[in-house]
């Protein structure tokens, strides 16, 4: 049995916790919140489960993962049919796209010019050292001015001439203009078009996971920050306040760039500075409150032009066939922004009538609105500014060389992955570990390579 510190209640660490108790070892996992799930959970306003954000379990899920999450759900992990749309042209289209009704939707001059970009494409190619570089190379200048720059500016903060190739390569799953068009004749047919999403929300996930760890024998102490780690030869030290727990193996899916100010001893004043180099962007959650069955039929739109604040609005309600309450519908309005900046110091009463404003420029429904919530998210999107992209390769190399403290998950990794993705990450942590509770590094190493692969999906 093998002494395991945890620090973290999302979906890595909980999955490495479920699969290392399951084994035998002693295993405490420390949440600084008072509920588990960290972005992938769920609450509720006025009677409904909602997420912190637009969240889907994508098909995609390694089938052994997907396996262990569907016995823990059962029928309560629904299969569904994604409808969403995105707003293109100033015009909506069908989000997945759908071929006939981008024809029936867009206008000649985006086909006509793309169709250009693509007999082109072998001609004029770019090394891919930018954002723009690399979507440009892959899908043609089109796509890449009329989509994906605006829609990167929107999320990041920097527009896509500052940001590495390597946030496309990760956040850009199409690879070719061929790639789209079987993307388009697959999502042509219901099938094609499926995600996996709980009853009870999204949340419901890491619920379960959270009761498959207590009753394999680990546990998980809630309102726990962690505020100092303290490196040892032979194991580590976690602080909890002024209280301090002894563990042979410390996992963490804290933001690696909090790390730095957490251990003792400190790092090099180089690892720092390139901690404090690093930016990543926050996000507003702003929820409203409906006095109305639904608000549309869809389930969210994509807005990527910079005419409105909102990225993304999603009514959790059309995600499920689930028991919501009748006669009321929240929207989740999802807004990148920068943490201190004037977004992020907005009341609520501001941010609604914001919200709103945007959902009259983009003439839909009229709502009965009758209550503005919000959430804060200080760590969602890691900007891949081409200026640091040496600090955070500094950083990761630092990460590895932490002996018994080993980063991961997304935030410890610093990578904008799915759930998919950081429950592999948990999963091949705990895979780590050998028969004689010692960690296996240069498998974990090996782990980490493959993460490299990991390209978001929606």
């Amino acid at each position: 049995m093998t002494d395991i510190a945890i620090i973290g209640a999302g979906p890595a660490g909980l999955m490495a916790a479920w699969r290392a108790a399951e084994a035998g070892h002693n295993v405490d996992v420390y949440e600084s919140a008072d509920g588990v799930g960290g972005m992938s959970g769920s609450f509720e306003i006025r009677g409904q489960r909602v997420d912190f954000g637009s969240h889907r379990l994508h098909p995609s899920t390694p089938s052994h993962l997907l396996q262990r999450i569907s016995d823990l759900l059962g029928d309560e992990l629904q299969v569904r049919e994604r409808n969403g749309r995105i707003r293109l042209y100033d015009r909506w289209v069908a989000f997945p796209l759908r071929t006939t009704d981008m024809i029936k939707h867009l206008p000649f001059r985006f086909s006509f010019l793309s169709a250009l970009d693509i007999l082109q494409r072998p001609f004029v190619k770019k090394s891919p050292q930018t954002f723009d570089d690399e979507v440009s190379n892959r899908l043609g200048k089109t796509v890449a001015t009329q989509f994906y720059s605006p829609y990167a500016e929107k999320l990041w903060g920097v527009p896509g001439h500052a940001i590495d190739g390597e946030q496309a390569r990760r956040r850009v799953s199409a690879k070719s203009p061929l790639a789209i068009l079987k993307r388009l004749v697959k999502s042509s047919t219901p099938a094609g078009r499926t995600f996996l999403y709980p009853k009870l929300g999204y949340g419901q996930i890491v619920e379960a996971l959270a009761q498959a760890v207590e009753e394999a024998g680990g546990r998980i102490h809630l309102n726990s920050p962690v505020n100092m780690i303290q490196l040892q030869e032979e194991g580590c030290i976690v602080s909890v306040g002024d209280t301090h727990y002894e563990a042979e193996y410390v996992w963490t899916t804290a933001p690696l760039t909090a790390l730095t100010k957490m251990i003792h001893p400190k790092p090099s004043q180089e690892i720092i500075n390139a901690a404090e180099a690093l930016r990543v962007r926050g996000m507003i959650l702003t929820y409203l409150v409906l006095e109305q069955d639904q608000f549309t039929e869809f389930d969210a739109h994509y807005l990527p032009g910079v005419e409105t604040k909102i990225a993304r609005l999603s009514e959790p309600k059309n995600y499920r066939d689930g028991d919501d309450p009748d006669g009321v519908t929240v929207l989740c309005a999802e807004i990148p922004c920068w943490v201190g900046d004037e977004l992020w110091n907005s009341s609520d009463e501001d941010l609604g009538e914001m919200v709103k404003s945007d959902l009259n420029h983009l003439r839909l429904p009229k709502i009965n609105h009758v209550e503005t919530k919000s959430r804060r998210l200080p760590s969602v999107y890691p900007v891949f500014e081409k200026q640091t992209m040496a600090e955070r390769e500094m950083l990761l190399e630092w990460s590895k060389s932490l002996g018994r403290l080993i980063p991961f998950g997304r935030q410890g990794l610093l990578v904008p992955d799915n759930l998919h993705h950081t429950l592999a990450m948990g999963w091949d942590a705990a895979a780590s570990l050998n028969k004689e509770g010692g960690f296996d590094r240069a498998q974990w190493d090996a782990a980490i390579s493959t993460f490299k692969d990991h390209v978001v999906e929606d």
